[in-house]
Order: C-alpha cells, then structure tokens, then sequence
C-alpha cells in the first residue's frame, strides 16, 4: 500500500500535534495509510507501528508550516489602502481588534500595481482558523479597504 507525500505530511504533523510525537515519513506511513485508505478495519482493535524519528528540522518546520496554512491558522492576505500616515496604523488596529496576530508585514509602493496614492500591503498572520480569516476580511472590507487572500 503507498500513500502520497502530501498525506504523510499530514499523518506527522497529527502525530506532533496531538500526541507530541516526532515521526519521520516512513514512520508515520502506518497512520497516513489508516486516515486515507479503505482498510476494511472499522471496529477492529489496530495497532500501530510508529518507528523512526529521523526527520531533518528544516522538513519538519515546512511541514508544520504548510499544515498551518491547511488548517486556516497561518494565511497571507494582500490590503490596498491609502499612502497617508495613520493608515498603516489602522489598519493594523483593525487586525488585533479582531485577535490575529500579525506574523509578517511587507509595505509595497513602487512594486505595486495599485494606483498613485495608494499603497499595497502583504500581511501573513496567524489565526485561530477559517472562521477568523472570513470575520477579519469582512471588517477589513466593510472598513474601507480592499482585501485579497492568497491562496497558496
């Protein structure tokens, strides 16, 4: 049985989430093979076999990353907003009174498409999931500004 890259990403990141356990791929195939494939096991006791824990920091840290990304917890969003000052500052108001916190921020101006006047900035910032994302780009839109998130 073979399971894909992208489903052993996810069987480790659960295995650090939840039970603080650090796997590398081959270690966590039994578990991705579980959550993925039809085993004809419902109702059975199973056991499995986690083994190896010989996973490059770098691989692990992208993991979690793009697992983040996934679950809504981690997003990039990019705000047109006016080039006067005060307007960097409220916006990021906006941003806390809404509990996310902001992880990035890259204020562009001459690379930017947006008209003269106004200035785009790339937000990543750090959620509690898809509910919170929807919440904070409709206070953003309803207070002014215009709001796209980046989809991977």
């Amino acid at each position: 049985m073979t399971v894909s890259e992208e489903e052993l990403a996810n069987a480790i990141l659960l295995l650090l989430e939840i039970e603080k356990t650090v796997a590398e791929g081959a270690g966590a195939a039994p578990l991705a093979a579980l959550l993925n494939r039809p085993l004809g096991l419902r109702g059975a006791r199973v056991i499995l076999v986690l083994s190896g824990g010989n996973i490059d920091v770098t691989m692990l840290s992208r993991i979690i990353e793009r697992g983040l990304v996934k679950d809504g917890r981690l997003v990039r969003v990019n705000v047109v907003l006016r080039d006067r000052p005060g307007e960097l500052a409220r916006l990021t108001s906006l941003i806390a009174e809404d509990r996310a916190n902001i992880v990035h921020i890259q204020h562009h101006r001459a690379f930017s498409a947006t008209a003269i006047g106004d200035t785009e900035v790339e937000l990543t910032l750090e959620t509690s999931g898809r509910d919170q994302i929807d919440r904070l780009l409709a206070r953003l839109t309803a207070g002014g500004y215009r709001v796209q998130e980046q989809l991977r």
